[in-house]
């Protein structure tokens, strides 16, 4: 490790960013923005369009031009790539992301959780995970912002946001095509069209498709099982005349994938233990017995209307939403070719929102964003389980069905206290009100092997219901100091909050809660600053974040295979830690970039109680220390991208280099439970004619196929549920324009 930490400090002083991802910076209508040897990268983090380098917080942009070039088809292939931020999935719930940013982030895929991170797509707020794993292609941008945003964002964003921003209608006819085939079956066919509808009237169509076979073979019938099949459809209509502006922008997204594929390591002695089946290896073989289909289903859709006004009281902005998504998943759990854990998952969830906000130029040195926000939303989540492994026949039908609503009001001014300091101030009052009714019971099958409609057991239904509404605030004061023209020093504190709710998967009535809200106090300073005539860019970030009534979900699997997932109020916890990104531009159509970050995030009061595999009873136990989960000390990137002509046309070369150090995925900090440390090279190279508007290359990601695990999560007595990292895999990409 310390060879490793040596290297990496002799690369940042030679080269340079963040994450890989400021390649082709991209302003809000799409334009490039040029200025020196740097470009100049305009972002909406403050809900306002302004340069990355005048954005006094931390914030990493990656372009949907580097998203292209570097084969990132969704979110979650960020993972790894932005300082102190993991994206990772749930290993039995593929379609739901693990957003982990500082520290901060949540461990279930069940709605009731909730979020640390909101991922926020066109200025609406995705309201649950399991929607969260977007497609990236025709993207102008992902901004990743870090620490609580919640005076402009609101409500469980203590992590931060994930705010990605579409490529809008552009008013002239013209489009993008992209076909991509690589290993494993894959497939990509992509396309995007803009045509005018008139002087005032703009349109466009975006349409994506994706599909793949899998990484794993099942032990059954070494067929190919974690297949992906999505395909996409978003359109736009635009009205623009005067100082109004009205964007209408529907989608739909149909999946139709094969089952979750995490595995089970499980050794003699452990229920679950197969052998052969359920061995620690990475030949990426799981079983899928043949008594369900391997079948994830999943229909969203979402219609958006922006508004924009520039009125007298400043620029209008309206943004309604609605958004649902339906989902049937069928999830073989146990891993293995027999018949031990099996789960079938139906969810329908809705969602509504709308914003009205204002941002005033009030006076020459003062700016001002006042707003209101409402949030509804409903789920009915009708989970059974098949629990043959614990007792034959046995089954645990639960269902959760909850709705919450709120609404809000914030404000965030800007005053220039000198024409070099700036005081900002915000502060967001929300109210919120939760209704729930889960429920839960056992079932039994007398010929010996459980289905999911098996009749309930007299007397083992237990129903929980609760309602409860919160008044949260949520605020932000800080200062920052223009040095010189290109250096920005800037330092905030900082107090969001996450809403409280009520256990959706339950065992005993009690476990529903309700749990209350977590929050979190945050301290960063930090500066950034373009040098050397802006051919050198650094940014840095030093924070600090305590933690109070942090919000834990302990999932219990009992011995009787009767599962909660109940949310504890852990007590305190602080994490620490800073992030350093730099790009050098040291000549024209080179690009060197480089990226470290450092974080130490501990429990500092956490009692609780934890099963005793020998018991099968509760036991108290205090996890004070152990390291928060999905919180790596170290995580680095380095890489590069040059543009050059080469004949007729121009060649594009890039490559990257990550690397993560160890993690525990489960706040438990069992050994077994240990993620070892992620090193990933990716790579791509891409010709096309000057002239002709047509580029095909090549890439590849995890180069060196790399084996690592993703998260584990031990199952006392049972085994432990593992999900692996993607293998090595490349392909060719043709892309054309006109």
């Amino acid at each position: 490790m310390g060879k490793f930490r040596n290297g990496i400090a002799s690369g940042i002083s030679i080269v340079a960013i963040a994450a890989a991802g400021a390649a082709h910076a991209q302003d809000a209508s799409g334009e490039t923005q040029q200025s020196g040897g740097l470009e100049e990268i305009v972002v909406t983090a403050q809900k306002q369009a302004q340069n990355l380098q005048d954005v006094p917080i931390s914030v990493t942009a990656v372009t949907g031009e580097t998203l292209q070039d570097q084969q990132v088809n969704n979110v979650a292939d960020l993972s790894n790539s932005i300082p102190n931020v993991q994206i990772n999935t749930f290993s039995n719930s593929p379609d739901s992301a693990v957003f982990t940013i500082r520290g901060v982030g949540v461990n279930d895929a069940d709605p009731y959780v909730g979020t640390t991170v909101s991922v926020v797509i066109d200025g609406v707020v995705v309201g649950v995970n399991t929607a969260a794993l977007l497609s990236l292609f025709d993207i102008d941008r992902v901004e990743v912002l870090r620490g609580p945003q919640g005076t402009l964002f609101g409500a469980n964003t203590t992590g931060g946001v994930i705010n990605v921003v579409t490529k809008q209608p552009t008013g002239e006819f013209g489009g993008d095509a992209q076909f991509v085939y690589g290993n494993f079956g894959q497939i990509e066919a992509n396309a995007a069209l803009n045509f005018p509808l008139g002087e005032n009237l703009s349109g466009k169509i975006s349409v994506l498709h994706n599909e793949m076979d899998g990484f794993f073979r099942n032990y059954a019938d070494d067929k190919r099982i974690g297949r992906r099949n999505i395909t996409s459809l978003r359109g736009y209509l635009k009205y623009a005349a005067g100082d109004y502006d009205a964007t209408v922008i529907g989608e739909y997204v149909r999946s139709r994938n094969g089952s979750q594929t995490g595995i089970i390591n499980a050794g003699p002695g452990d229920l679950f233990y197969v052998p052969g089946e359920t061995t620690d290896d990475f030949d990426f073989y799981r079983g899928l017995s043949d008594d369900q289909p391997d079948y994830n289903r999943r229909n969203t859709y979402s219609a958006t209307l922006t508004q924009n006004l520039d009125s007298g009281i400043g620029q209008i902005t309206s943004i309604t939403n609605y958004r649902e998504y339906d989902s049937d998943l069928y999830s073989d759990d146990d891993a293995t070719t027999l018949v031990l854990l099996q789960t079938r998952r139906q969810t329908d969830h809705k969602q509504f929102s709308q914003e009205l906000r204002t941002l005033a130029e009030v006076t020459d040195t003062t700016r001002l964003i006042v707003g209101g926000y409402f949030f509804s939303q409903k789920y009915f989540l009708d989970q059974d389980g098949k629990l043959d492994g614990f007792l034959p026949g046995l089954g645990q039908p639960q269902t959760q069905d909850q709705k919450n609503w709120s609404i809000s009001g914030f404000a965030q001014v800007y005053q220039e206290l000198t024409p070099a300091l700036t005081l900002q101030a915000g502060i967001r009052y929300s109210h919120e009100k939760t209704e729930a009714v889960s429920t839960t019971a056992n079932s039994i099958n007398p010929d010996g092997q459980a289905q999911f409609d098996d009749p309930i057991i007299p007397g083992s239904l237990i129903v929980a219901s609760g309602k409860k509404s919160w008044d949260n605030v949520g605020y932000k004061v800080g200062l920052d100091y223009r040095a010189s023209d290109d250096v920005l020093l800037y330092g905030y504190y900082a107090r969001g909050f996450k809403s409280g709710g009520f256990t959706g998967r339950i065992v005993i009535a009690e476990d529903i809660g309700p749990f209350d809200p977590e929050y979190l106090d945050t301290f960063e300073v930090g500066f950034k600053a373009d040098l050397l005539d802006r051919v050198l860019r650094v940014n840095f970030a030093a924070f600090l974040n305590k933690y109070k009534d942090m919000q834990v979900v302990q999932n219990i699997t009992y011995p009787s295979g009767a599962n909660s997932a109940t949310i504890a109020n852990a007590g305190k916890a602080e994490t620490k830690g800073f992030e350093l990104e730099t790009t050098l531009v040291p000549t024209d159509g080179l690009r060197l970039n480089a990226a470290l970050a450092y974080l130490d995030a501990k429990y500092e009061e956490y009692d609780t109680e934890v099963l005793d595999p020998s018991t099968g009873g509760l036991v108290p136990i205090s996890f004070a220390g152990n390291s928060l989960m999905n919180s790596p000390k170290w995580n680095a990137v380095l890489g590069f991208n040059y543009e050059a002509p080469v004949g007729p046309g121009t060649i594009n070369a890039s490559a990257q280099y990550t690397y993560t150090s160890a993690k525990f995925t489960s706040y438990t900090n069992q050994p077994i439970e240990r993620v070892g440390a992620v090193e990933l090279v990716n790579a791509a190279l891409s010709w096309g004619p000057d002239k002709g508007g047509w580029r095909i290359g090549v890439w590849g990601r995890n180069l060196l196929d790399k084996k690592y695990y993703n998260q584990k999560l031990d199952l006392a007595g049972i085994g432990t549920l593992a999900s692996i990292g993607a293998p090595r895999t490349y392909g060719l990409d043709l892309r054309y324009s006109f």
